[in-house]
């Protein structure tokens, strides 16, 4: 995971400032291509001092009069590509100030991939399930999942220890409350005291072990609160 971290920290900049430079630069170019094209403009006789040089060009001029009035296609302002560059330097500092930490990084490709986990779930009326869910946030409260990541600071040639929390994460199906816990937790001591707090009876609560993925199964939301 930490190798992972390091190649995402590092890539991610460099190929957002690729993409905005590729897109400023298709940008121009569709501009420019819309510009009229740039006469010419030659003059009548040549500035050449040299009477041979004068010669040819005015014998090139006899033989292609269209020179006068030739065109060429336009091109970009200097200040557009410096803007371009500007702009596209902008985006690659934003991207690495956006980059979660280590810790909050785990978090998310955990969130994603999915991780392993407790799953409890009950079955109670939509009206009655904001209820439930503040009673047993002193419980549930104390189960988020504490995670560290070390890894080396290319600048400093130092190491940098980053901490996250993988919250208990709550789904709301109908007349189904459920609640994702990244803990192993002994399921009748936590059935029994979530029972306890809500004023349930100890069968209504279902806990299974499975993996969750927060990301790619709907409806999750982290518990409010934590």
């Amino acid at each position: 995971m930490v190798m992972l971290y390091l190649v995402v920290r590092t890539l991610l900049p460099l190929l957002a400032f690729v993409l905005a430079w590729w897109l400023l630069s298709r940008l121009i170019n569709a501009r420019v291509a819309r510009m009229p094209r740039v006469p010419l403009n030659l003059p009548e006789h040549s500035s050449s001092p040299r009477k041979k040089d004068r010669r040819i060009y005015a014998r090139k001029l006899r033989r292609r009069p269209g020179l006068r009035t030739a065109t060429r296609a336009a091109t970009a302002p200097r200040s557009w590509h410096f803007a371009a560059a500007v702009l596209s330097l902008m985006v690659l500092i934003a991207t690495v100030l956006v980059i979660p930490d280590g810790a909050r990084f785990q978090v998310m490709v955990g969130n994603l991939i999915g991780y392993p986990g407790a799953l409890v779930e009950v079955r109670i009326p939509v009206a009655a399930q904001s209820v439930v869910l503040q009673a047993w946030q002193p419980a549930l409260a104390q189960l988020g999942r504490r995670t560290a990541m070390r890894y080396p600071i290319g600048r400093t040639g130092g190491e940098h220890e980053a901490y996250a929390v993988v919250p208990v994460q709550v789904r709301q199906q109908g007349d189904r409350l459920q609640v994702a816990i990244a803990l192993p937790v002994d399921s009748e001591m936590l059935r029994a005291d979530l029972a306890r707090l809500a004023g349930l009876p100890v069968e209504a609560i279902n806990v299974q072990q499975r993996d969750v993925a927060p990301w790619r199964e709907s409806g999750w939301q982290p518990l409010p609160g934590l």
